[in-house]
């Protein structure tokens, strides 16, 4: 299959995003696991949007799902639904600045993404075979590809592997920051989400990146 490649880095992502959306629920009470789902799903569309790589045809599906989300979804508690959409919106930017395998340029050739037998298997799922056998399946060979890169995680790859290069350096985060600042400036005419607040918790990520920046240079 010619894209075979693509799908398989699929199967890879949509994994490892389950297991950040389990973390995500993690941070809220029980009653607010819902307002997360569509918080993430919102979150998605929209970086979805601002990202060039993006193919058409995902950002077409990511909208009209949210769309549809958004019709069935009846927000009676406005203030949690903006608490939860900000707190996600910043753990979102922060998973895409963690020092883990995931964004270091180096993920595609650790995984070994060429080799990775379940391109077709992903394939066949987004085509809508959906059996509990393709899914333990397709889960069985992306936890064994998995294994070839330990810290797709955690935050301290930079300490852990001698060769982690980040996906960002200071020369050009500012661009990551730009991006979720206009995000969070949607939100706040769409959703009423509190800017002010968001703009706080971002120097504060801002600073932690760079720290761990420096803490890279220390030990090379």
């Amino acid at each position: 299959m010619a894209d075979d490649k693509f799908y398989s880095l699929l199967a890879v992502l949509h994994e490892i995003n389950r297991r950040e959306l389990r973390n995500k629920i993690a941070l809220f009470p029980e009653n607010l696991h819902y307002y997360v789902t569509v918080a993430t799903s919102i979150i998605g569309a929209e970086n979805a949007k601002r990202i060039s790589e993006t193919p058409a045809g995902v950002i077409e599906n990511s909208e009209e799902f949210v769309s549809k989300l958004l019709e069935i979804t009846g927000f009676e508690d406005g203030d949690s639904f903006r608490e939860v959409l900000g707190i996600c919106l910043i753990e979102t930017l922060k998973d895409e600045l963690k020092f883990c395998c995931l964004n270091c340029r180096l993920f595609n050739t650790c995984l070994d993404i060429g080799g990775l037998p379940v391109g077709e298997l992903f394939f066949r799922r987004v085509q809508g075979e959906e059996t509990a056998e393709l899914r333990d399946d397709i889960s069985r060979k992306v936890e064994t590809a998995l294994q070839n890169t330990p810290y797709v995680i955690g935050d301290e790859a930079h300490r852990l592997c001698k060769d982690f290069i980040h996906q960002y350096h200071p020369s050009n985060v500012g661009e990551i920051f730009g991006r979720y600042t206009e995000i969070a400036m949607t939100f706040q005419e769409q959703y009423g989400l509190e800017y002010k607040k968001f703009l706080q918790a971002i120097v504060s990520v801002n600073m932690a990146f760079f720290e761990k920046c420096n803490e890279k240079v220390k030990h090379q």
